[in-house]
């Protein structure tokens, strides 16, 4: 059965009450792209839109863009030889110091590409081999929505909002050399998570109904089946 926008947003409506749990942690990368009903634009840092040793500011394709880090500099595209850690998809990984120096530069800050839009999920794999780091969703207001802490060393770790989009995603060190490697960020922003008609952009109170809604179908979906099993 193919469900409507409308369909969704009468089950979200019936079936989800206000209060409930703002943003999902996810250290599981099919969980997270399952929970963007896998619509969501995929960066590896190793594309020409990413060259290696360069800057990165502003990324259309994923619908974000970086703030400068503590110093003023950008983060950078770095090569797996020259930054050691784990290999993900390589050679590259996005890092946030371009000379190595410590301590590093300062977490990566990230916002929508456009003024206005929201974060409804992000991820990406800590590549550090000897690093924690933690992903935090913040509100207009730069209040906390989630965090999520990735494994220690190795592992992806990802947010999902479901009540209401972030404005800006942070990684930080909670635990290492205070480097940042990441790679294979993964984004579904209000302007790249479209799995309805590409030309309608829905508001944040629609996309939450929609998330909300696809959870409850899936919920009674599943019950249905256990009573048939169980007849």
């Amino acid at each position: 059965m193919r469900l409507s926008i409308g369909m969704v947003a009468g089950l979200a409506l019936s079936g989800v009450t206000a209060g409930a749990v703002q943003a999902t942690a996810y250290t599981d990368e099919a969980a997270w792209r399952a929970a963007v009903l896998n619509v969501y634009a995929l960066e590896t840092w190793d594309t020409p839109a990413t060259p290696t040793y360069g800057d990165v500011g502003a990324m259309p394709s994923l619908g974000i863009r970086f703030l400068p880090l503590n110093d003023g500099t950008q983060p950078t595209v770095q090569p797996y030889a020259q930054t050691g850690g784990v290999v993900r998809s390589g050679p590259n990984n996005l890092l946030n110091d371009r000379d190595y120096s410590l301590p590093a530069r300062g977490p990566l800050n990230i916002v929508p590409l456009n003024s206005g839009d929201y974060f409804f999920g992000l991820g990406m794999w800590n590549v550090g081999g000897d690093d924690t780091l933690t992903l935090t969703f913040f509100d207009a207001d730069d209040n906390i929505i989630e965090s999520v802490t990735s494994a220690a060393s190795y592992g992806f770790f990802g947010l999902v909002s479901t009540t209401q989009g972030a404005v800006r995603a942070q990684v930080a060190f909670a635990g290492g050399n205070e480097y940042s490697p990441t790679d294979d960020f993964q984004t579904a922003v209000r302007g790249t998570f479209v799995p309805t008609d590409p030309g309608v952009v829905p508001e944040p109170g629609a996309w939450a109904l929609m998330i909300a809604g696809f959870g409850a179908a899936g919920a009674m979906l599943r019950r249905r089946r256990q009573g048939f099993s169980a007849a």
